[in-house]
């Protein structure tokens, strides 16, 4: 049988090297260093936005600034999401073919978000279901996002469950367009999106991580198994951290992801991993 690797693994109070190692892993996978990983983290106090994004427009700047959150770009697209230690965010890496993953995007999505649905189901959460394309949601409330990328011939997919998210912090650090929330039926960010705790206060996020797990498990037909970051992984997520998430001209300024790109992998071949 398959296995999957579990890694627990996160800095919370250093989001740009959360999403150095986020990215790190795929790459890892793909060089076959790594097996195929399913990771948890948390950020303290955050804004992931997509790579297609630019930070003025999704975050209000001067919110997150006096508040001190950090604002990281991540590799893949989707909207931005506000991260910290009231949920949970994880992130799966699958050889593309082995899992015989869909490429039609539409069941991309669903074949990676079955899971998260039924792992909420099973602790008793009856109203959850996919939502358009890539969010999760609890009696027409999101209470979940998440991105994907088919790079480097790995199945990438990420997302965050609200557990108990500051929703009056995520209301203010984030921008989103009228439009979006009237297509809702909604007037403000808080009335759009919901805490799991607010349906079952007594859940645990380690109740819900192993709930999610179990669902994995069946739905890949793997043998999971409790792993750590390894070396060659850590001197991979060091490079994007110190080339890449580090850098403004990665996260607000919007610097082009081919440029970036380059500039890893020539360090990468410099430290001997490509």
């Amino acid at each position: 049988m398959r296995k999957l690797r579990i890694l627990m693994y996160e800095r919370p109070d250093d989001a740009y090297w959360n999403i150095a190692v986020e990215e790190a892993i795929p790459r890892a996978v793909s060089l076959g260093i790594s097996p195929p990983t399913l990771r948890f983290f948390r950020n303290e106090n955050a804004v992931i936005i997509g790579v297609f994004q630019y930070a003025e427009k999704e975050v209000n700047m001067e919110y997150a600034n006096e508040n001190q959150i950090q604002v990281v770009r991540r590799f893949t697209g989707g909207g931005a999401v506000f991260h910290d230690m009231g949920n949970i965010n994880y992130a799966l890496s699958l050889p593309f073919n082995e899992f015989h993953i869909p490429k039609d995007l539409v069941e991309y999505y669903g074949f990676f978000i079955k899971p998260i649905v039924l792992a909420l189901k099973e602790m008793g959460i009856r109203d959850v279901e996919k939502g358009l394309l890539n969010d999760i949601e609890i009696s027409g409330k999101k209470v979940g996002g998440s991105a994907a990328s088919i790079k480097w011939d790995v199945g990438f997919f990420h997302g965050t469950l609200l557990v108990n998210t500051d929703l009056e912090k995520l209301s203010n650090v984030l921008k989103v367009p009228k439009t979006k929330l009237s297509d809702k039926g909604v007037s403000s960010v808080k009335k759009r999106v919901i805490n799991i705790a607010e349906i079952k206060p007594e859940i645990s996020q380690e109740e819900i991580v192993d709930s999610i797990i179990r669902e994995y498990s069946k739905h890949l037909n793997v043998e999971v198994m409790e792993g750590e970051l390894s070396d060659k992984e850590e001197k991979i997520a060091r490079v994007l951290y110190e080339v890449k998430y580090s850098k403004k001209e990665w996260n607000i300024d919007r610097g082009s992801p081919l440029v970036f790109d380059r500039e890893v992998e020539k360090a990468l071949i410099d430290i001997g991993i490509l």
